[in-house]
Formats: structure tokens, sequence, C-alpha cells
């Protein structure tokens, strides 16, 4: 359940933690970040079994562990799934500690280019939870669980949930979309970052990530070179600083760091006629 890189960014909560501490991983599936992330005990849970042996199967409106027992909840797409989400919401404010703990969340904007395409090809793709302004949820996160807002990150994408490489198998849905190849979705990612450093569009951003709990203040950069086929973000200046853009005919590209692949390489920054 690794979507768009989000697993980079949950490192500045992971790293707050130590051994012994439990960290929840809600509506995982089979994780939302690597197991060598963090040294605290992982519990992921789905509603689903998992072939992981950290997993617990359970409804995250009814979570099966005691309360005041875990140090960390991260929930990377997982509450826009969730039918009760103000019941979910209470069960974490029970099961957090209640000193130092510290929740992550990464949800899509119902409202942007991105989610539409994911919801029409996935046939609404199992959101039920239609959130559609930072602002309104950070406040409604913060009164739920009664944590402090530590930071709110804007989340990019380049569309790698339609890569036909990808792990899911489109409907014929996807052939009207450039049939998921690699070259096609190269192109709309470049487009659509370029459009919105140009004309002020939202057409590359996804949706938000929320950091909540007393922590130094995150970095809130966002992350706008996102690779096409395994999602992972990269900042540009960290991009060039590790040497891997190059220049092309047309325009310069990056390999991904993560996976290979090649990409279309753009500033963070950018402005017409830089």
């Amino acid at each position: 359940m690794i979507i768009e890189g989000e697993y980079h960014f949950v490192h500045e909560i992971l790293a707050l933690l130590k051994p012994g501490d439990y960290v929840l991983d809600l509506g995982s599936r089979t994780g939302s970040f690597p197991a060598l992330a963090t040294c605290a005990k992982i519990l992921r849970l789905d509603l689903n079994p998992g072939p992981t042996p950290n997993h617990v199967q359970g409804d995250a409106t009814r979570l099966p562990f005691r309360s005041g027992s875990v140090a960390a909840v991260i929930a990377n797409h997982s509450f826009e799934h969730i039918d009760s989400l103000d019941d979910c919401l209470v069960e974490i404010r029970r099961v957090l500690r209640p000193s130092c703990a510290f929740l992550y969340v990464a949800v899509p904007d119902s409202t942007t280019v991105s989610d539409r395409i994911y919801r029409w090809l996935s046939h609404g793709g199992g959101h039920v939870n239609p959130i559609d302004n930072a602002e309104v949820f950070a406040a409604r996160l913060k009164q739920s669980t009664g944590l402090e807002l530590a930071a709110t990150r804007t989340l990019h994408t380049s569309f790698a949930f339609a890569n036909r490489l990808g792990p899911v198998r489109w409907s014929r849905r996807i052939n009207l979309l450039g049939g998921g190849y690699e070259w096609g979705l190269r192109q709309a990612s470049i487009m659509a970052r370029l459009s919105d450093a140009w004309f002020g569009t939202r057409w590359s951003v996804y949706g938000w990530a929320f950091y909540l709990g007393r922590m130094y203040k995150p970095d809130e950069t966002a992350s706008t070179n996102v690779c096409i086929r395994c999602g992972a973000g990269h900042v540009s200046e960290w991009l060039l600083a590790a040497g891997v853009v190059r220049q092309g005919w047309f325009s310069n590209y990056f390999t991904c760091p993560a996976c290979g692949a090649s990409n279309g390489f753009t500033r963070d920054a950018i402005r017409p006629g830089e």
C-alpha cells in the first residue's frame, strides 16, 4: 500500500519512536512503510487477512488494542476508505498513549484531477469520505484526537497508480488514457507540473499529509518530482545534488533512485522564463 512515496515522509515520525514502542499501521494491507524504517514494534491492521507475521485483522472503528498502548498511528491513505471515520478517530485517541503520541495521516484531495481519474478508473475506488479542505480536515483531526497539528504537506502525483507495470489491472477504461504506458504518464506528469507553475492550476496535486503530536516542525517542502513507476517523491534540489538529473533533447529528466525509472524533471519552484 505504499502510495506516491509517502513512506519517505513517515520517517519523520518513526524516527521519534524508541525500541519497545508500538506503532499502528492502520488500514495498511501489506504495509505502508518498510519494517526497517523504525526500531518500534509494528502492528499492521486491516479488515482483510495479511501475509505478514505482525498483521492484525480487525476493524478500525473497534481497535483490538488496550487503551494508551500505542505510541504512534500511521494512517496512509486509509481514512478515505473508512465508513465511520468519527468512530475511528475516537478509537485512535483511546489507543494512543496519553503523552508524547504521534499521528500521521495522508489523504487524497477529492477535488483534484488525479483523484477524479483514480475514482473513474476504479469505479469509485472505495473512497467513501471525500476530503476537499486541508484546514477543515486538520481541525477535525485535532479536535478528535486531542493532538496538536505540527505540519501539513501537499502531496503530488505522477499518475503512477495507472502504470500498466504496477500491481493493479485496470479495466478497458485505461485505454482511453493512453493505456498506462510510461511514456504517456511521463508526459502527463511534466505537463501537470508546468501548468501548476505557470498558470496556478493544481493538476499535479494529489492530496495532503498531516503530522500531529509534539514534535519539531517537519519540513513542508512539496516533492513535485514523483516517479511514474514506484510513486516515490523527490525534492528537485536533492535530485540535482545527487547527480541523477540529465539533459535530454526536449527537457531534463531524472533516474529514480528508488526504482531506476526515467522521469521528466522540473524544479519545485519553477517560474516562467527560468
